[in-house]
């Protein structure tokens, strides 16, 4: 059975917690332990960040250093990405295909923000006359950054990159479920040549070890991925310490389909944008919405095909649906099931895999709500199950698209531009796909409105997050 550890200050350094097992939830059974972070593990790491920081060492550190190790981290997640995915796959659940797909946009990061590195520049400006303004983007210190169990490589990789890249030192908490997919990433990112200190990882759970980085002096700015609550926690945290945070937090997503779709395109994408990844996305399209007037025709191709998806391990070939995380998580996956028939909704399909003995598996499902009050209208699952509603007009689509405390993703069917744009427009979420399942583009912001987080990642809006501007006054006469 695999030991963890943490890293810091350039060492692997055993925890002094408790003891938390690693699980494989395609068994049910620990494929690994390890002791989480305590408060003063946490406030070493800290202290660790900043005194690299404090040196120079890296912030200071030419461009085309680090350039260098940029490239360095990338060719290395290459390199390594069937260890990751098979490590991923053991603790996460996920198919390998999607992991893989996953891995390799972690490595993307690093090239991305090589390349950012090469381009960045700041600011001169003259209208004082007898003087010179420059204005830069300087590091902002030492980051906490937490990253999620459902993307562990990716979510972890659009922090570390750009804010490696800036020149900071990190703190790097990861989920305490995918605890050594992304311990192995901070091996490799360290080798591809970080000095000692600048990187830095401690794991555990949220209350022990994500309170203690969170709340630890010497933080200077915090990126959160993650749920509401931990999210609200860490926000509380940074606004006590009076230091910025980017939050990105769950989604209710809509995909809102027209009857001018072209069906099958919708029919795939919209299977897709709900199944994918085992539900458990945070851009999961996890209400749909139908157009009363092709729903008799939608409705029983959705569930067809739906239920010809395959439920087990991710390991064996053939297996679109992995596990849920973990049994709680599982448990209240299936409690959805049951509010829905206390308030009048109809399961179309789905519910608990009564085949599988072991490990926490789920088959993908669909409920048709009685009313938007229905609790799996209203709360994200974060698992393979869907909430249907149809509509009669587009304003009525936009209204209900928009009837949720969170504003991430959003999914649009029709052949008609115009309206796609309009409902685009009108719909209150960071991102919209068009006649597409999900694709994520480098150089554009992610994040939400509402209760979907504070702040955006991707491109440029990453590197501001993690660089603060610097202005010089120069008299010239």
């Amino acid at each position: 059975m695999t030991e963890g550890s943490h890293f810091i200050a350039g060492q692997s350094v055993a925890g002094e917690g408790e003891v938390l097992d690693d699980i494989n939830p395609s068994t049910g059974k620990a494929i690994g332990r390890f002791r989480e972070a305590t408060l003063e593990q946490a406030e070493t790491a800290v202290a660790a960040a900043a005194r690299s920081f404090a040196t120079g060492i890296w912030a200071d550190a030419p461009i085309s250093e680090r350039q260098a190790v940029m490239r360095r981290s990338a060719i290395a997640i290459r390199d390594n990405a069937d260890a990751l995915v098979d490590l991923q796959v053991a603790e996460g659940g996920m198919v390998p295909t999607g992991v893989r797909g996953q891995v390799m946009g972690g490595a993307a990061w690093f090239d991305y923000f090589a390349d950012f590195l090469g381009r960045e520049a700041g600011e001169m400006f003259r209208q004082l006359g007898r003087a010179t303004t420059l204005v830069e983007r300087v590091p902002i210190g030492v980051c906490a950054l937490f990253s999620p169990w459902n993307v562990p490589v990716t979510l972890s990789a659009i922090k570390l990159a750009p804010a490696l890249a800036a020149g900071n030192s990190v703190v790097l908490k990861p989920s305490e479920e995918t605890p050594m997919v992304t311990r192995r990433l901070v091996d490799l990112l360290h080798q591809a040549g970080l000095p000692d200190g600048v990187l830095n990882c401690v794991n555990g759970r949220g209350a022990t070890t994500g309170a203690a980085l969170a709340g630890a002096r010497g933080v200077d700015m915090i990126s959160f991925t993650g749920g509401a609550v931990g999210g609200l926690a860490v926000a509380e945290a940074a606004a006590r310490a009076c230091i910025p945070c980017v939050m990105e937090l769950g989604g209710k997503s809509a995909t809102v389909i027209f009857d001018d779709a072209d069906m099958d395109a919708a029919l795939d994408g919209t299977l897709m944008s709900i199944y994918a990844s085992n539900g458990e996305a945070c851009l999961a399209g996890s209400r749909i919405l139908v157009q009363e007037t092709i729903a008799a025709d939608f409705m029983p191709r959705f569930a067809e095909r739906a239920k010809a998806l395959r439920v087990g391990d991710p390991r064996e070939d053939g297996i679109d649906i992995g596990p849920m995380i973990t049994a709680a998580h599982l448990q209240r996956v299936l409690e959805f099931y049951e509010s829905a028939q206390a308030e009048g909704d109809r399961i179309l399909f789905g519910g608990a895999a009564e085949e599988a003995a072991e490990g926490f598996f789920v088959n993908p499902g669909a409920i048709e709500v009685a009313s938007t009050a229905s609790r799996v209208w209203r709360e994200e699952v974060f698992g393979p199950l869907a909430a249907i509603m149809t509509f009669a007009t587009e304003d009525e689509a936009i209204a209900l698209a928009n009837d949720s405390d969170h504003g991430l993703a959003g999914y649009l069917w029709t052949r008609d531009l115009d309206r796609a744009m309009r409902v685009s427009r009108r719909v209150r979420t960071g991102t919209m796909m068009v006649n597409s399942t999900f694709l994520r583009e480098l150089n554009a912001p992610f994040g939400g409105f509402k209760a979907s987080g504070i702040g955006r990642e991707g491109g440029l809006h990453s590197w501001m997050n993690f660089t603060e501007a610097k202005t010089t006054v120069i008299r010239n006469g």
